[in-house]
């Protein structure tokens, strides 16, 4: 059993009982299930936070990926699936999901390599990786750091290129002053309980500024319905459940609280690890994270090990985010890959620490004073 978890619902419960609790209220009164006034109302804030023009509530941070890609694939090939030669620039060091959607949505991945400074995506790689069967770009804001947007779209507007954001770990992000999913053709959010502003179960959302695109999400979620008992095109059951939009209404006002907090457990982080030579952490430049996880890495993978092992001894639930990378699973080892060097460094020398809201500054201080004891006390 861990003294300090990497996630404490159960804190975060406590401190939102009475919220949470009268929203649940609120929704067993009104008996407005599914697509009701909550989901509207949760979509209306988000798209206010954003500062996106309109959002739309999906059952799962996977199909609001998937969602968004068949979107574009409806608005720029004029069919419901990409084909399988379209290919999709994305990194390898995320979560599968962000290939699985691709996929799902007809087309194929194609790997590239990491900025080790921030765990994102290298957008020199990306464009050394461009085709003439290159369709789109799908940046990953890993751990809560943004990826180099500007740079991104800059790529996107000279070849001609869609954007999706995979925003999952990273909503209240800031890349110079603008919030992450605000910036591409579309944004796609997680509220995995583990996430920042986590539901009771799985719940997403899909972010744009075009009334097309955000028309063509929505029947999506839907069954592929404009109209009811008509499908226009082969749809999803996908949507956002109203007694999420209640659990998520009622944590969203202090997500920005919760974030600050987060940011203070790290600035400790920052602080206390700097002085240790064998452990790198990010640095951050032109960004706001919101620190999801806060990563380490170190000079060897053994050392890496060790270290993961004696926090654990020791009571600290630290974990390795990912210990394999996508292009190595086998689902997706015949897709197109580049040199991925920083990515294998990723996957075998870093680790998380906790880095939740509701951290004591003690246990942080435990925290920083075992990684300290292990190094200097060999």
């Amino acid at each position: 059993m861990f003294k300090i978890k990497l996630l404490d619902l159960k804190r975060e419960y406590l401190f939102l009982r009475k919220e949470i609790n009268t929203q649940i209220k609120d929704s067993i009164r009104t008996q407005d299930w599914v697509l009701g006034r909550k989901v509207e109302e949760f979509e209306e804030r988000a798209a206010k936070y954003l500062g996106v023009k309109y959002t739309v509530g999906v059952n799962s941070g996977t199909d609001a990926l998937l969602i968004s890609l068949r979107s574009l694939a409806l608005k720029i090939k004029r069919k419901e699936f990409f084909e399988e030669k379209d290919e999709i620039i994305t990194p390898a060091f995320t979560f599968l999901a962000t290939a699985e959607a691709i996929v799902r949505a007809g087309a194929s991945p194609h790997f590239v390599d990491i900025d080790l400074s921030t765990f994102t995506i290298d957008p020199d790689q990306i464009e050394k990786a461009i085709t003439k069967n290159t369709v789109g770009i799908l940046p990953v804001h890993l751990y809560g750091f943004s990826c180099v947007m500007e740079r991104i779209l800059n790529l996107a507007q000279k070849y001609n290129l869609f954007v999706v954001e995979d925003c999952a770990q990273a909503l209240g992000a800031e890349f110079k002053n603008k919030k992450v999913g605000s910036f591409a053709d579309l944004g796609a959010f997680s509220f995995f309980p583990s996430k920042n502003l986590g539901a009771w179960g799985d719940a997403g959302l899909i972010a744009t500024n075009s009334k097309h695109l955000a028309k063509i999400c929505k029947a999506l979620r839907n069954h592929g319905q404009f109209k009811k008992y008509d499908a226009e095109f082969l749809g999803y059951n996908s949507r956002l459940d109203s007694l999420q939009a209640a659990i998520l209404l009622a944590k969203f006002k202090y997500l920005n609280k919760f974030n600050s907090l987060r940011k203070r457990v790290a600035r400790i982080y920052d602080t206390e690890l700097s002085k240790i030579e064998e452990v790198e952490f990010v640095r951050i430049k032109n960004q706001r994270p919101v620190y999801h996880l806060y990563p380490i890495r170190l000079a060897t993978k053994r050392s890496r090990d060790r270290l993961l092992e004696f926090l654990n001894s020791q009571g600290i639930q630290a974990r390795i985010y990912y210990p394999k990378p996508i292009y190595k699973m086998k689902a997706y080892e015949s897709f197109k890959k580049s040199i991925l060097n920083n990515t294998e460094e990723a996957v075998s020398k870093s680790l998380c620490l906790p880095v939740h809201p509701f951290l004591k500054e003690e246990e942080v201080f435990y925290v920083v004073g075992k990684i300290k004891e292990f190094f200097f006390k060999k």
